[in-house]
């Protein structure tokens, strides 16, 4: 998906002025960065972490029109979602997946089951699909959610969303941005917005948190797309009061061996009819989320032990035969939600919507969904060539993102054809379609003999020749980047994550170049940002 030489690259072409410099990359900044390049803009987009290192990798991984919004009578969002939802499952399979989802509405919840109906039908109203809720009869949501408390049954429906990785999808937006010519710098720090004598904002002074050393670099339009942080770089600058105040969401990681469904479910949380899902994937099941405002830090957030038990007493209630339990959870893991402060004081009464305002020439976007960053970013660069000089401006082409697949798309039988070809055990061939897309017909010619198409380690679906994959063509400088957001092992399965990480030195070597000094303080940090990934890393 990117060059091995992609941060040479992007720093020899920081002497120049750029069209638009994008800061934050997050699903919202890389969408912005994958628009503005395909229009043919000079673009630079700078991460102070990872792509995707916080928010866009701590969602519930839901592509989805927001069924409960409609309860709220927020008709846009859940509208623009759902389209985005059904472009995204055509244009990107095997990276957006479409998926069931069962409904049960019992007898006494606060949302009666007629009500739960309605809101179906008008969901279905939002979609051109043959997706349509239908009702369930008993022995269906046996079936497809094995376990699930049925004596209070009123009623039951399934209707259709969709899934993905969102660390993978933001990866891809990326990754497409710098195949149409884009520049992208990632462990790159703004340390200060630059001004023109007239006051307008014209460039960023970065911090090379990888490389050492600070650069000064022109633009005519800067987008702050930092989600959480976007009021740090307007405060900074004297640009006006915060405008964003987030909101944290948990979620928990069970082994699908203690939960076995074959349909992803929404349920009310006992506690407070609040809408708590529970998803199947590959690697196990997410179970989430909880929505209260986040007043500590914004660049660890964790989940505390009373998030955890208001989401296992959903658990329990629903599925009373598996005693479920704090045992039971392998991992936990918050996100911050970069919400638009409406003075509500409950955050789900919030709404999802994005808002993009100007200051100075300094263009900002928060709020929005996952599932929305296509129409965000394109209504942000609509923006952004506003303010261009116009002979920049007179050469944008239009918007074409929306029939665009995303870069690294594979067919659906690719696994099949890696078994065929390579004679990859079938879990790892899955695996690697799964977490390479496109780039999993190269990763076995990088193998240095037969040992690097098998497993690490026990019980794994990552070969050796999948990582040096990922360390040529996955942007990944960290440790951390490759085992959190590449391949997960650290948000599914912590304690393989941290077996499996010493036996990834010799590849890292190899590949890029580390020595013992930098392995080890590698290792120590990567334990350090896993822990809060596990049930370690609980507060309170």
């Amino acid at each position: 998906m990117f060059d091995p030489h992609w941060r040479r690259r992007s720093l020899d072409a920081l002497a120049e002025p750029f069209d638009v410099i994008v800061v934050g990359g997050g699903i919202t900044g890389c969408g912005v960065f994958f628009d503005a390049a395909q229009r043919g803009l000079r673009t630079l987009l700078v991460e102070q972490g990872d792509v995707a290192s916080g928010t866009s990798s701590r969602s519930s991984k839901l592509v989805h029109g927001g069924l409960r919004y409609l309860k709220q009578m927020h008709f846009r969002i859940t509208a623009i979602a759902a389209r985005e939802r059904d472009r995204m499952t055509v244009l990107n399979p095997g990276l957006v997946e479409s998926l069931r989802f069962v409904y049960p509405a019992n007898r006494g919840d606060r949302m009666p089951s007629w009500q739960v109906d309605l809101g179906l039908w008008m969901y279905d109203r939002l979609t051109r699909k043959a997706q349509h809720h239908r009702h369930l009869e008993v022995a269906d949501v046996e079936r497809l959610l094995p376990g699930m408390a049925t004596d209070d049954l009123e009623r039951a429906f399934s209707y259709g969303d969709a899934r993905t990785d969102d660390a993978r999808l933001t990866l891809a937006v990326a990754a497409t941005g710098y195949a149409y010519g884009g520049f992208l710098l990632t462990r790159a720090r703004v340390a200060e917005l630059t001004a023109s004598a007239a006051g307008r904002i014209d460039g960023v002074v970065l911090e090379d948190l990888e490389g050492g050393g600070s650069h000064a670099v022109k633009a005519h339009v800067v987008v702050n797309a930092a989600g959480v942080w976007v009021d740090d770089l307007r405060t900074a600058s004297g640009l006006g009061e915060p405008r964003v105040r987030p909101s944290r969401g948990v979620h928990l990681v069970l082994p699908a061996s203690r939960l076995p469904v074959a349909a992803a479910a929404m349920v009310p949380s006992p506690d407070d009819g609040r809408p708590i899902f529970l998803i199947p994937h590959p690697e196990g099941v997410l179970v989430g989320t909880t929505d209260i405002y986040h007043d500590g830090p914004r660049g660890d957030p964790r989940a505390t032990r009373a998030e955890v038990d208001y989401l296992l007493r959903a658990m329990a209630t629903h599925f009373p035969d598996h005693g479920l339990g704090f045992a039971d959870v392998v991992g936990v893991f918050a996100g911050l939600r970069p919400i638009l402060d409406s003075h509500t004081d409950n955050p789900s009464d919030a709404s999802r919507e994005e808002d993009i305002w100007q200051e100075r020439g300094l263009v900002s976007v928060a709020g929005g969904k996952l599932t929305t960053w296509r129409p965000t970013a394109e209504e942000a660069v609509d923006e952004v060539v506003r303010y261009l000089p116009d002979e920049r401006a007179d050469a944008a082409a239009p918007c074409y993102t929306k029939g665009t697949p995303l870069a690294g798309y594979a067919p659906l039988d690719l696994p099949e054809q890696l078994t065929a070809v390579h004679g990859l055990a079938e879990p790892v061939a899955r695996a690697m379609a799964r977490r390479l897309r496109r780039s999993a017909s190269w990763a076995p010619r990088l193998a240095r003999d037969r040992e690097e198409l098998a497993p690490v380690a026990e019980g794994t679906d990552l070969c050796a020749a999948e990582v040096r994959c990922h360390l040529a063509f996955g942007a990944v400088l960290r440790l951390e980047d490759l085992l959190l957001r590449r391949v997960r092992l650290g948000m599914w399965e912590p304690e393989t994550a941290t077996a499996v990480a010493p036996r990834l030195r010799p590849l890292f070597a190899q590949e890029l170049g580390w020595d013992g000094k930098r392995w080890e303080a590698e290792l120590e940090s990567f334990h350090a940002a896993a822990e809060a990934w596990t049930p370690a890393g609980i507060v309170g």
